[in-house]
Formats: C-alpha cells, structure tokens, sequence
C-alpha cells in the first residue's frame, strides 16, 4: 500500500511539472482582411476554437508535438497544416485562407437590384472578383474589360454582345455603376475609367442584354456595376506600386525614341472603423509616357469613402472621386509606315480634365419585410482641349433614386423605384444645353412554383433634351429561370430597352482634328430595342460548369456616327439593326483551388438591316481563355484573346476622295497572350505580394480602331504591401 502511493504522488508530481503547448494564430483572406468565426480544429482530437472579430484564436493544454490543424471557414476553401511545436513552447503564425466559392452560389445584386444567387437569375451573368484585377495589375478598370468573355473595348467604348460600335467617345450603351450609381457624364454621357478606384472593389457584375426597365436610358446594352468593399473593423493599410516598359517596336521604321517607354503607378489605401463609423481613404499617381508619340497621361486620383451604421437596420455611406489628368491627344496615325506617330497638325494636342464624383446612399430596414434606399450623385466633369483652338466643356450632372425591396414571403418580392437626373453643360462644342430626365420603374419575382422563378418588370421614362420636345419610352421585360436539378438551369428573357441621344451626339460642332469637324443633328431621336435571350447553366462537379446562351436583339433608330459627303462626322438614326448570336463559357478546376482553366466564345452577326451589311467593329467571332495554376506561394497565369477581322469599318474615312487617315482600312485578326507569375509572402508570414506581368508577349500588332495601333509587348512588376 505504501508503494502504491508513492507511484500515485510521482505521477501526480509529474502532471504538474508537465509543460503543456499553446497554439495561437491568426486567420486572415488574401487580402490580409481578418476572417472572423473560422473554425480551427486539431486533427484526431476534440480541442479547437474559433477567430475572434481580429481572426486571432488559441488552442490551449497541448502536450509537445506535431499537430495538424484544420481550418474552415463558409466562402474560403479548408486548409490543413502541419506544426511541430516543442515543450513549453508559444506557437504564433498566420494562415492564409484563399477565396472560393461554388459558382451558382455567388451573390450578386445588379440583376433585379437586391441580392439573390446567381443560380436564381433570368440573365446571363458574370462575376469578376477582385483578385484577377489585382494580379493582372490592370493600369485603368477598361483594361480589365478585355478579358470578360461578351465584352468588347474598342479604344475607350464598351461594348456588351455588339451592343456599342465605336461613337468617337460619346454616348454608351452600357450602363457603369459604383455600388448601383451611374458613372456617365453630363455632357459626353461617356465613362472615365480612371475615375474608378481599383483598389476599393469587392467585385464587378456584368449583366448581358438590356436592363432598361430597371436602370433607364445608358443600359440598353447591358449593366457593369462595381461594389466596393467594406470598411476594415481594423487598421488595414494597402501599398501599392508599379513599374513598367514597353518594348521598341520590331519595324525600325516605326521607332520615333530611341528609349524604352515607361509607365509607373503608386496608390496608398487606408481603411478602419470607430465604433459606428468606418473609412477609407486612398491616393493614387500613375503615369504613362506612352509608346505612341504624343499618347502620354499623367494623374492623379483621390478617393474618400464613409461609412455610418445608423443602427443595426440603417446605414449612411458617402464617398467622392477627384480626378486631375493631363494627356496627349493621339487620334490617328500619320501613315501606315509611321503607325506610331500622329498626324502633323495633331502632334503636340493635349487634353486637362478635372472631374469629381461624388455619392450618397441611405439605406433603411423598415421591417423584416421592407427596406428602402436612397441614392443621390453630384459628378462635374471640366476638359480644355488645347490644339488648333480651345475646346473646352463643363457639364454638371445631379441624379437622386429610390429604391424599396418588399419581400412579401418567400415566394413574391417587389422591387420598385424612381428616379430623376438633371444635367447643366457650358461648351463652346456642345452648346449650352441642358437635359432632364425621370423614370418609375417596378419589378415582380414570383417563386410559387417548384422549381421556378419568374420575373416581371417595367419601366417608364420622360426625358427632355434642352429645345428639344420631350419624349416618352416604357420599357417592359420578363424573364424566367427553371431548374430541371440542382446542377442543371435554364433560364429565358425578353426585354426591351432604349437610349436617349446625349448633348454631345445632338449639338456638337466642332473639329476634332485630322481635317474632321463634328456637325450637330438636332432630328436625332432616341432608340429602341427588344432583345431575347435563352441560356442555360450547367455544373457537372463542384469543379466544371458551363454556360451557354443564345441571343438576339433587334433596334429600332440605333444610334451611329456617319460621314457625310462634305467629309464631317454627324450622328444619325439607322432605321434598323439586329445583333443575334451564341455565347458559351467553360469554367474547369481539376486541380480545385489550384488549377483552373476558363474558355469563353462569342459568335456575333451583326447586320444593318437597311443597308443589308455588318455593323462596324464587331467582330464575328471572339475567343477568351484563362489558365491559372496556383501551387501554394505561386501564381502563374496565361490569358489569350482573339477576335476576329472585323468586316466593317468607317471607309468613307480611309478611301477617296477623302482619304482622312492615310492606310486606314488596314486590320487583321486579333491574337494576344500574356503571361503572369507572382509570389505571395503572406502564406509565409509577411504581408507582400509580388506580381511580374508580361502583356502581349508575341508583340503582336493590330489596331482596335482604325489608325490607333493596340498596346505592344510590355512587361511590369508590381508589389503590394499590407500593414
């Protein structure tokens, strides 16, 4: 008995002089945001715990070992990982959780303006998240438009499934929303993409096909909204900066410097929050020294955001935009043989523009069942074009909407809304002119039915454009989405949509340069569309999923610049056009969260009804492709594009007896690949990446207007620092 208890206080003694091991860590995204509520639990065991609001958790009462953990967490792809920790010891270290979700799962809001899954829309669809923005280290948000399947960039214009030709700057067919606020301006009526901080978005949404009834005039096309993302809960810095080349052209007959073109860019972002209150606040310079003579750029962004919770069903967000920039007026080459050289009597043009815009939303949950937003937009643009003589445009735009979301029950929601916009616009090229413009809109999605969601929506419109008579549109759409099985959707739309001719498209008159003057139309009336859409969304594996649609859309006054036979440009109405064709997109991981690959392809006939001919730059067929292979630090990245020879242009601008651009009509097929590899330090601890982007590596040269050769080989390195 009295061995027995010697045993028994030897093993007591030991317990309590046994070291045991505590494991503390932090959780955080691939943006170096906290995640709170991960779970981390050690593997074979009962012990684990949870983030706190900071992404810190502990694990406590470990004996010495190696352990494997298993953290998770809704929206980020599971990691285990494997930590010997010795007697005594505090282990602290940092995990890092990549983004990822099921594609069907995606919450997206552009749509029927509130949120709903992707899998539950009577439209196509596409997210872009804001990883593939920041690795591709795109220098303006257009850039990044290249590369979306049903997207097309000619120069500066958007263009979703034709939609949009090339209108010389002005006018578009494509709505651009900040958080659902409209981004055109009040005189052009164009968008200025530099205006838009990339640093602050969350996510880009790319409707296809009209959207008229909910957003009015600019979305006949289609939408792009970007939400921004939340305020940090914590001190979160973001540096950073860029430096980049182009390479000398391959013809010596085109090299006008003997230097390799530069391009630079540094941006500071700072985000925290106060209790009720959170900012952000962001500074950026990014300049291009062109590898077109006179093609330079030199800006400055500022951007602030605000954001109040009122209480835990209301909250205040405003934030402002300013934007300085200083270019070169590069409108069209000089020749063929000099393709990198304007024209003699535009050499030396230059451009400053000042623009700020600024937002406010209001948003309210009134009950469970009902909530209401109000958004309000001040945005003042002021450009001097500086050449021959002094173009100069100040237009000042103001635009209020509101929005109620009622959610009857599960099955009816009804979205309704108004809206008004005002613009005032002083030019010596647009006249003095002013345009107003109102809208009530309402949408019903019914999900009565198993399996079904139908959606009902319509929208009317007045509109006056300064002298002009007002003018009336009502725009109805319906749509319906049906779901055979949880992996197989189809979806079908109709609508209609119309677009009011800008200030700039009626009552400019002024010259442009190269020998061409604009000339005002004031008969031209706003156009009309119905569009039809069909698709279907199909996910073999959480890993493969393919969507497809087939589309068409008939306009009625469509909207185009032409060349008169005194050799101006002036807008007018075509009588008819109709755009129809198929799209498909394949998304395939198999290697999931490491490998993946994304094929999209766009067949487009695009006809002038009238003159029995294609429109102008739109290409027939479009290929977009994808590969990403992210072995734990790395990132590596290959994305290829080709379009198609377009087959119309404007040839009254190339051929006799005008001949305005020299070698004009020259074009080819489109083929350009890239090629990315990064690292990133934050799995290993420290808060950087580093990205080496080589753009257009075959150095292939086509132009995507006529006279303006695209972007040759460039190659940038970009490093981004979280602290």
């Amino acid at each position: 008995m009295k061995n027995f208890f010697v045993l028994i206080f030897l093993i007591s003694l030991s317990a309590a002089f046994a070291q045991t091991v505590s494991v503390k860590g932090k959780v955080i995204a691939d943006n170096a945001q906290p995640i709170a509520g991960a779970n981390i639990i050690v593997v074979e065991t009962n012990q684990g715990d949870a983030t706190d609001e900071n992404g810190f958790f502990e694990i406590e009462n470990l004996s010495a070992g190696t352990y494997t953990l298993e953290i998770s967490c809704i929206g980020y792809e599971k990691r285990k990982v494997t930590y010997a920790v010795g007697s005594g010891m505090k282990k602290i270290f940092t995990i890092v959780l990549k983004e990822t979700a099921f594609e069907t799962e995606q919450i997206v809001v552009s749509a029927s303006k509130y949120e709903q899954k992707l899998e539950d829309l009577t439209v196509s669809t596409t997210v872009i998240k804001s990883e593939f923005i920041n690795r591709k280290n795109f220098l303006s948000f257009d850039d990044m438009l290249r590369y979306v399947p049903g997207v097309q960039m000619n120069l500066e214009q958007v263009s979703i499934r034709g939609s949009s030709g090339y209108s010389k700057g002005v006018g578009a067919r494509v709505l651009v929303a900040i958080n659902g606020i409209p981004l055109y301006s009040g005189d052009n009526g164009d968008v200025v993409w530099e205006l838009i901080p990339l640093a602050d978005i969350e996510r880009v949404e790319v409707i296809k096909g009209p959207a008229s009834s909910l957003y009015g005039s600019s979305a006949i096309g289609g939408v792009i909204n970007i939400i921004t993302k939340q305020t940090s809960k914590n001190s979160l810095t973001h540096f950073k900066s860029y430096i980049g080349a182009y390479d000398k052209p391959s013809y010596d007959i085109w090299k006008w410097d003997d230097s390799y073109r530069t391009f630079y860019g540094t941006e500071l972002t700072h985000s925290n929050s106060f209790g009720s209150l959170g900012y952000t606040l962001a500074i950026k310079k990014f300049d291009n020294f062109g590898y077109r003579q006179n093609d330079y750029y030199k800006r400055y962004l500022g951007y602030v955001k605000l954001n109040y919770t009122l209480s835990p069903g209301s909250y205040l967000t405003i934030f402002s935009d300013y934007l300085y920039s200083n270019r070169g007026n590069f409108l069209y080459w000089k020749d063929s043989r000099n393709a990198l050289v304007p024209k003699d009597e535009d050499n030396g043009n230059y451009v400053k523009s000042y623009r700020s815009f600024n937002g406010l939303i209001y948003h309210s949950t009134l009950s469970p069942k009902l909530s209401a937003d109000l958004k309000a937009t001040y945005y003042r643009t002021k450009f001097d074009g500086y050449g021959v003589e002094l173009t100069t445009s100040t237009a000042n735009l103001y635009r209020a909407e509101i929005l109620t979301n009622y959610t009857a029950s599960e099955k009816f929601i009804l979205t309704t809304g108004a809206e008004l916009s005002y613009a005032k616009v002083s030019s010596n090229i647009f006249s003095n002119t002013n345009f107003f413009g109102t809208g009530l809109y309402s949408q019903f999605d019914y999900k009565g039915i198993d399996r079904l969601t139908a959606s009902f929506g319509f929208r009317y419109d007045y509109f006056k454009l300064d002298t002009i008579g007002g003018k009336n549109a009502f725009t109805p759409r319906a749509g319906l989405n049906y779901k055979l099985d949880d992996n197989f959707i189809l979806r079908a739309s109709v609508g209609t949509g119309f677009r009011a001719p800008t200030p700039a498209e009626v009552f400019t008159t002024a010259g442009v340069g190269g020998g061409i003057d604009v000339k005002e139309n004031p008969n031209l009336t706003s156009e009309t569309s119905i569009s039809f859409e069909l698709g279907m969304l199909f996910n073999y594996t959480n890993n493969f999923s393919v969507d497809a649609a087939f589309y068409r859309t008939d306009y009625d006054n469509f909207i185009e610049p032409n060349l008169t036979k005194e050799g101006d440009i002036q807008f007018v109405n075509l009588s008819q056009a109709r755009i129809q064709g198929f799209e498909a997109v394949v998304d395939w991981s198999p290697l999931p969260n490491e490998l993946q690959l994304i094929v999209g392809y766009n067949y487009m006939w695009a006809r002038d009804i009238e003159k029995n001919k294609a429109m102008k730059y739109r290409p027939r067929n479009v290929v977009y492709s994808q590969l990403k292979y992210s072995p734990g630090h790395f990132d590596f990245g290959i994305d290829f594009r080709y379009m198609s020879k377009v087959e119309e242009i404007d040839f009254a601008l190339t051929e006799a007896p005008l001949v305005l651009v020299k070698d004009g009509a020259k074009r080819v097929p489109v083929y350009v690949t890239d090629f990315t590899a990064g690292y990133n330090l934050l799995i290993s601890g420290v808060p950087a990446k580093i990205y080496l982007n080589a753009k257009n590596i075959f150095n292939y040269y086509y132009v995507e207007f006529i006279g303006n050769i695209a972007p040759i080989r460039n190659i940038s390195i970009s490093t981004e620092i979280y602290f």
